[in-house]
């Protein structure tokens, strides 16, 4: 593989292995430039489909394509608008159609480039056409590049549902390309760092003081970095997922934040549009479980605000301001309060709560009196 250009690198390999399938995870710089050599190693099948936010038709997609075609493949493409509420069965059956008229077997390869909702869904599709067929993920925002491409999680929402109807699939590779990070508007970066930050909370407090002490480095995107965090956070995503691939255990520490925070993002919807991206939504329900966890487990108040003052570092909401939005404070705690029972995480009934008990240590506990969730709402929603 030619690598004369010094801005077509890979700069770091994860190998990873989930349910006896193993497939690397390249961090590097212009690697669509070397997508069409590395599928060709993994592929003697020449029929790709690009489904792909509609965002970069003319950008990486049209680069994307031309390689691959220069070598042989024939390109297909779908593109959608990466909206959560695209993210439906209406969409996968289009997708279901283009390859059922073009003949699409099931050693084809499936391009998903886009956030996480193309991820997603284009994971579905792979996942579930012939039965299985192949997939590449080339995540182009943050959020999907450190959390929702890796894991083999692959979903559509049903109504107000988020994920309802999913499955569990991985990649013949995962590519992650820093000139996307280059160009994320600096709010869908930042929300991508809620992830990360999460990751640290549950897992490793050396990074969490990593990411503070080296936070000015990070918020302006230094490449050293940014593939320090990218690295560490897979790592601790990998090292949870691994043994645990459909959640029965230890996989459940990676939704720290999301049981309320989903339920705030799903509540906080005016006409189908986000008014928090998810790391938006996963920070305001970290600083929730956060204020539960001094309460239920008697911790030292210091531990709250230290989480506060990370996620500040990183300009990330710790609250919801109901008059910013002109919402009504008590129907929007009521909403919350109402949506979070449709957690998934949910067994016998019961919320599953992940709560940090101190710095890099987080536990489940599914005896959280149902008081304290309704305080935490009440504490958050302002």
């Amino acid at each position: 593989m030619s690598k004369a250009d010094p801005y077509m690198s890979i700069i770091k390999t994860l190998n990873v292995e989930f349910d006896g399938q193993s497939y690397p995870i390249n961090i590097g710089r212009g690697l669509l430039e070397l997508f069409q050599e590395l599928l060709a190693e993994k592929t003697n099948n020449k029929q790709v489909l690009i489904v792909a936010d509609s965002f970069f038709k003319d950008s990486a997609v049209s680069r994307l394509s031309k390689n691959l075609e220069s070598h042989g493949f024939v390109v297909f493409h779908y593109f959608m608008d990466a909206g959560k509420g695209n993210k439906s069965i209406n969409e996968v059956m289009k997708i279901y159609g283009i390859m059922e008229e073009n003949n699409f077997p099931r050693d084809a390869t499936l391009v998903a480039l886009g956030g996480g909702v193309i991820g997603d869904l284009a994971g579905f599709v792979a996942s579930t056409w012939l039965r299985g067929m192949n997939l590449v993920h080339i995540p182009t925002s943050l959020m999907a590049m450190v959390d929702s491409s890796v894991g083999g999680k692959v979903a559509i929402n049903f109504r107000r549902t988020i994920n309802a109807i999913g499955n569990y699939y991985h990649p013949l590779m995962n590519l992650i390309d820093l000139d996307f990070v280059d160009t994320l508007p600096k709010r869908d970066y930042l929300s991508g760092i809620a992830e990360v930050i999460k990751c640290g909370l549950i897992a490793d407090k050396h990074f969490c003081d990593f990411l503070v002490s080296n936070h000015a480095q990070i918020y302006n995107r230094e490449q050293s970095y940014v593939v320090e965090f990218i690295s560490r956070t897979l790592e601790i995503k990998i090292a949870y997922v691994k043994g645990d691939t459909r959640e029965g255990g230890r996989r459940l520490l990676l939704n720290y934040g999301h049981t309320l925070g989903h339920s705030i993002e799903i509540s906080t919807e005016r006409h189908a549009k986000e008014l928090y991206r998810h790391g938006e939504g996963v920070a305001i329900g970290i600083m929730a479980v956060a204020y539960i966890a001094e309460r239920y487990l008697d911790l030292d108040p210091g531990i709250y605000q230290q989480i506060a003052h990370l996620l500040e570092l990183y300009e990330l909401p710790t609250y919801v301001d109901s008059t910013a939005y002109d919402f009504d404070r008590d129907a929007l705690r009521a909403l919350c309060k109402k949506n979070v029972h449709k957690d998934k995480k949910r067994k016998d009934n019961a919320l599953r709560l992940i709560l940090v008990n101190s710095f890099g240590k987080a536990e489940v506990y599914s005896d959280v009196p149902t008081s304290y969730i309704d305080e935490a709402f009440d504490h958050v929603i302002r």
